[in-house]
């Protein structure tokens, strides 16, 4: 294919809207998965803490 124009790049023969759709759907997926982890990765640090100041705590009794 060969655009003659930004214009035409983002009609792609009729296929803009479907290509367009996948592309910014699957960025929106990785959005939600990037900030999905980072509270995954704050919980589990979060949880490690809290069970590592109750292992001190039942040494020290």
């Amino acid at each position: 294919m060969t655009w003659t124009s930004i214009s035409h790049f983002l009609h792609m023969d009729g296929h803009g809207v479907y290509v367009w759709a996948a592309y910014g759907m699957c960025l929106l997926l990785l959005i939600i998965e990037l900030f999905s982890l980072r509270s995954r990765r704050a919980k589990a640090a979060q949880r490690l803490m809290r069970e590592a100041r109750t292992a001190r705590n039942v040494r020290e009794m």
